[in-house]
């Protein structure tokens, strides 16, 4: 029984593992890495957005199909995104997150396989084998998914994949709520290889920070509310909460208009983390912080915790 329950949650685990590693991502290793390293295949430069100046925001027109090779559309799209094209700058990050990640997932998804491919069904009882049908099911989405994903990563190289960072953060600056989500929370630790060779980057995160915050609370934006009342906290970590510092009172107003806007299921946990922070606060700093996200909400549309699930990751592309 013991066991069988174990492999019910495997099951479960892979299935939806697959589905959706298996939409952006890809499985097995291929004797060549796909992704070309000519250095005489030579990128458009990426963004240098001046964080400082007003984003000039335009519609570029139709996109490139879904799957086009991305060493055929990267030029255009890189051009497309450097004048203000969000939709251009959004589908390029997407594109080149998805072909950075490929050689690891490649990696790791290939051990699993080989594990399961290689275990033996004598024994198992009808349920097992289900299970097992299962999961080998699974195994196939990957595979489809990576014949997709090898088509489009196919001869993109080194100098493409080294402008994800600066394309992130344009998108961000151009709107793109996921984008901006992102890069806030992570800035150019999100490649930390790149960050290495570009340690200017974080001059450059620290001076749009600020302008990301003040434009995704102009629009309504869950994600960046949830991002700094995180960020705010006493004890938190990150590039965000380097740049806006500890802050109980913040921290308390931050979370108060999350919870305003929250669902039913969610509110009895948010009052008691707003209780406990409250017991800090001078009966001032809860009536200001109070007023103030109470007006705020004004601005916001939708459950803020719809948006921002328990787990939600900022740079979920």
């Amino acid at each position: 029984m013991k066991r069988s329950i174990l492999l019910g949650a495997a099951v479960i685990a892979a299935v939806a593992g697959a589905y959706f590693v298996g939409r952006t991502q890809v499985s097995r290793p291929q004797a060549t890495a796909p992704i070309g390293t000519d250095s005489a295949d030579v990128a458009a430069p990426g963004p240098t957005p001046d964080f400082n100046a007003p984003p000039k925001v335009i519609k570029g027109g139709v996109l490139p199909t879904a799957g086009t090779p991305l060493k055929d559309t990267f030029a255009k799209l890189q051009a497309r995104a450097n004048a203000g094209d969000v939709d251009a700058a959004g589908r390029l990050l997407r594109d080149l997150n998805q072909c950075t990640q490929l050689r690891a997932t490649q990696w790791k998804n290939a051990n699993a396989t080989d594990t399961l491919t290689r275990k033996s069904t004598e024994g198992m009882s009808p349920a097992q084998l289900r299970t097992y049908q299962m999961l080998l099911d699974a195994v196939e989405l990957r595979r489809q998914a990576e014949s997709n994903s090898l088509q489009l990563c196919d001869g993109v190289n080194d100098a493409m994949l080294d402008s994800l960072v600066p394309n992130i953060a344009q998108a961000a600056r151009l709107g793109d709520e996921r984008a901006r989500a992102c890069y806030l929370e992570r800035g150019p630790l999100y490649d930390a290889r790149s960050l290495l060779k570009h340690p200017d980057s974080i001059r450059n995160y620290r001076a749009a920070a600020t302008s990301m915050i003040d434009a995704g609370l102009a629009k309504g934006d869950w994600r960046v509310v949830d991002l700094l009342q995180k960020a705010y906290e006493p004890g938190a970590q990150g590039l965000l909460a380097g740049v806006v510092g500890t802050d109980p009172a913040q921290h308390y107003r931050y979370l108060k208009l999350y919870r305003l806007g929250a669902e039913q299921h969610r509110i009895a946990q948010l009052d008691q983390q707003l209780a406990a922070i409250a017991a800090n606060l001078s009966p001032a700093q809860r009536a200001d912080a109070d007023d103030w996200a109470q007006t705020k909400l004004r601005d916001f549309r939708g459950p803020s915790t719809n948006t921002t699930p328990p787990g939600w990751d900022a740079c979920e592309f």
